[in-house]
């Protein structure tokens, strides 16, 4: 995932060539669509039509667990929510030389909307985006984590392109407020993969919002675990609870996050707490986890605006509470229930943008 300093995750994954579990890996048809779009696939994008084709590429496994299932459950429920939409067999394990080839062989079908799971192939794809927009009018582009302005100032042309930003400072804020509420110790604990700015954005968020339910919550953390070892965050968490009693753990680190949960549920997960991202992991599988902070990619609006003939011109779509692109999920029984009324209060607030400020947020970043 590339953000404005120009690193990825990719930086620190190395991932091996492991298979999908055999449920996913097969060629996906539940959308309602017929198994190849009309003869009309290769006009423009603003003419009618009966069947559209959608297709994703991750550069991880697309069950991981975090980043890439986010972006593969995000894609199936867009599909079940327009019939029209056939979601075809995702390009997972992709790595940045693969890239351009990857996205040119959905050109070649004529396959509607090409999606990039993060901005890793942001450079590898300007020559086939601009190529497409010429060559097939009706292929566009969707890149999710992606500042145009930054990411994608090198490109040609971004008629056929359009992005997906998060609304971190409320991601944060929800996992804060749960965190806050939740804590016994009043210390709360952060893992993130890189030291990227949208990963001290929501860590500074989150401690903000936290400080605001409970002014006596202090923060630990720690922004270089990968994506990839569990055991850092076995040790990571054991650390903290040994040292600093942190019983409440918001992450940002794919697989490092269940080796957090791993050591919550080694110290009690009646009293050590996991608020999971970006995907509901409430359940008997992770008894830790209280709540989880989800992100859809509005893939959804992308098609939306594809089916209307408006779609491009580098328009960056946000994902925030208002329009269900950030959300919290279900909550553990072990959440109470003036707990949970207090947290929707806070909801509100923060969809308002009247709980916590850009100053106080900033506040917290800059001295990390």
């Amino acid at each position: 995932m590339r953000d404005s300093m120009n690193v990825t995750r990719r930086d620190a994954i190395k991932l091996g060539a492991g298979t999908m579990a055999a449920a996913a890996a097969v060629s996906l048809a539940a959308c309602g669509g017929s198994s190849s779009s009309d003869s009309s696939s290769s006009a423009s994008g603003s003419e009618e039509k009966s069947s559209y084709k959608v297709a994703i590429i991750i550069s991880g496994p697309a069950l991981d667990g975090g980043w890439g299932q986010g972006h593969y459950e995000s894609l199936k429920k867009a599909c079940e929510e327009h019939s029209k939409w056939e979601m075809l067999e995702p390009k997972e394990n992709t790595p940045a030389s693969d890239a351009a080839t990857a996205a040119q062989s959905y050109v070649d079908q004529d396959v509607d909307l090409i999606i990039a799971a993060g901005n890793e192939f942001a450079s590898d794809w300007a020559e086939v985006v601009a190529e497409a927009a010429e060559s097939h009018p009706g292929v566009h582009f969707l890149m999710t984590n992606t500042d145009p302005k930054t990411d994608l100032a090198d490109y040609e042309t971004l008629a056929n392109l359009e992005t997906v930003q998060v609304n971190l400072k409320q991601s944060g804020a929800l996992a804060g407020v749960v965190a806050g509420l939740m804590t016994a110790s009043n210390c709360i604990g952060f893992v993130g993969g890189m030291r990227i700015p949208t990963t001290l954005t929501k860590y500074s968020a989150y401690l903000a919002a936290a400080q605001k339910v409970n002014p006596s919550v202090k923060g630990v953390y720690n922004f270089e675990a990968g994506f990839t070892d569990a055991s850092a965050g076995v040790k990571l968490t054991e650390s903290w609870i040994g040292t600093d009693n942190v019983d409440v753990m918001w992450c940002d680190a794919s697989a490092v996050d269940g080796g957090v949960r791993q050591a919550l549920e080694n110290a009690g997960a009646d009293s050590h707490f996991n608020i999971a991202q970006p995907i509901d992991c409430v359940g008997a599988d992770h008894p830790c986890v209280i709540t989880s902070t989800v992100t859809n990619w509005m893939m959804g609006e992308a098609m939306d605006a594809i089916e209307s003939g408006s779609y491009g011109d580098g328009k960056v779509i946000e994902a925030n509470i208002d329009n269900g692109g950030v959300y919290l999920g279900k909550f553990s029984d072990k959440v109470p229930a003036d707990v949970q009324s207090k947290v929707e209060e806070y909801t509100e607030q923060i969809k308002a943008d009247t709980f916590i400020t850009d100053d106080e947020v900033n506040a917290i970043k800059s001295g990390l």
